[in-house]
């Protein structure tokens, strides 16, 4: 019997979002650049892992939006959760270890207030949402434990998986979950 689900994927800009998602599919489904906020709509693509189909929805990068525009994309990205079987809220775990240490760039602390928006708002959603820390390529496993304390308290997250979405690693474990 084939089993479908859908799954969110939510996050501040330039999480990664895009590249799990292409990754999880095994296709470019989702465009891919620095660029802050290129994916301006959701995007979705297929994961088959067996005999389950996971219809990932790629949103776009949830920020303080400050045009109408970036209203809009906010809106959509935070449209993308309430029709999903799940949701992963992926966040960039290097720049909110530079911006502890004091290294990360305005990007990053945007990035990081970003995140704390995220977590607000699926708090005020009552969301059950599973954590992907992700850019762990490099990263010390305390400063990764530290982070995953910090969010995890919250009571947001069921769930926390360590990934680098653009070499695979700890990719398969989220998808084996998500099945």
């Amino acid at each position: 019997m084939t089993r479908a689900g859908f799954v969110a994927v939510i996050g501040a800009p330039n999480a990664g979002k895009s590249t799990l998602t292409n990754h999880m599919v095994g296709a470019k489904v989702s465009i891919v650049t620095q660029k802050v906020q290129t994916t301006r709509f959701p995007v979705r693509g297929v994961a088959i892992e067996g005999d389950t189909q996971i219809v990932l929805v790629d949103t776009p990068g949830i920020f303080t939006p400050r045009r109408r525009l970036d209203r809009a994309m906010v809106r959509s990205a935070w449209g993308g959760t309430e029709d999903a079987d799940a949701v992963v809220h992926l966040v960039d775990a290097a720049a909110e270890i530079a911006v502890n240490e004091g290294k990360g760039k305005a990007a990053d602390r945007r990035g990081m207030a970003d995140v704390d928006t995220i977590v607000e708002g699926l708090q005020a959603a009552g969301k059950q949402v599973i954590l992907a820390l992700n850019k762990i390529d490099g990263v010390k496993r305390e400063n990764l434990l530290a982070i995953s304390q910090r969010l995890f308290e919250t009571g947001v997250y069921t769930e926390v998986f360590m990934i680098s979405a653009a070499t695979g690693a700890g990719v398969e474990d989220l998808t084996k979950r998500l099945v």
